[in-house]
């Protein structure tokens, strides 16, 4: 049976999805407070002076190290409630040159991906091609890539060395796809990002006194689960209602 919109939004914020944190729902409400606007510096121009920007409606969709909670606070004595998950999240990305694993049906294919399916299956990848490359190794597919693995609930993978990632690999994925990262050269060092922790931030649960014409979007809400996408949904959620 083919669900509507807004079923789907609905069984996505409530209690009846497993990936949902349970809000009920955002009431209609009179604010208290409104802003006249912000100031904005250019983030690679750290010296640059600031910028006054005003307008009658204002998106926040600056990400997961946005400021708002500091300067609600200072500006309206407002304290965001906060809820802290934790989830074990880590990426180690790198680029690398593919080589024949031998398997051609493997090696035809240049975008390869599998997703992770918590809290059965905690590790998963991606591969998407950068670019072609001229070698004249017979071995070389002749593409350099970006690969990516990525794990939930801490099972994080080794980013000291390419050997110890391998070991990970071997364990936490599929033969085939070991297969793949074995014969990969790699081109570029072992990039992490590892985030265990976020502060689901609980904009409904300050009422009216929230700023009506100003709406957090995204992960400056919160970001634990990239797979579900719980801040855009609940944004869009916000919104409707």
């Amino acid at each position: 049976m083919k669900s509507t919109p807004n079923q789907l939004l609905d069984y996505r914020c409530r209690l009846g999805s497993p990936t949902s944190l349970g809000r009920s729902g955002v009431s209609q409400m009179y604010h208290l407070n409104v802003l006249e606007g912000i100031k904005y510096r250019q983030k690679h121009h750290v010296d640059s002076s600031s910028i006054d920007l005003y307008g009658d409606f204002i998106i926040n969709c600056t990400g997961r190290n946005t400021s708002s909670v500091k300067w609600l606070k200072e500006s309206f004595n407002l304290i965001v409630p906060a809820i802290q998950i934790h989830f074990g999240l880590d990426y180690v990305t790198f680029i690398g040159e593919r080589f024949k694993t031998g398997d051609p049906s493997l090696d035809s294919k240049h975008i390869i991906g599998y997703a992770l399916n918590a809290p059965d299956k905690n590790a998963g990848f991606g591969i998407t091609p950068i670019r072609e490359i001229k070698t004249i190794d017979e071995n070389s597919l002749g593409t350099l890539s970006i690969l990516l693995l990525q794990c939930v609930n801490y099972e994080y993978p080794s980013n000291d060395s390419y050997e110890n990632l391998l070991e990970w690999i071997k364990e936490k994925l599929d033969p085939e796809y070991y297969s793949i990262f074995k014969s990969t050269k790699v081109c570029s060092p072992l990039v992490s990002y590892r985030r265990a922790i976020d502060d689901r931030k609980c904009a409904e649960q300050l009422g009216k006194k929230w700023p009506q014409n100003y709406v957090l979007l995204g992960d400056a809400i919160y970001t634990f689960n990239p797979t579900y996408g719980q801040g855009m949904t609940h944004a869009c959620r916000q919104a409707r209602e």
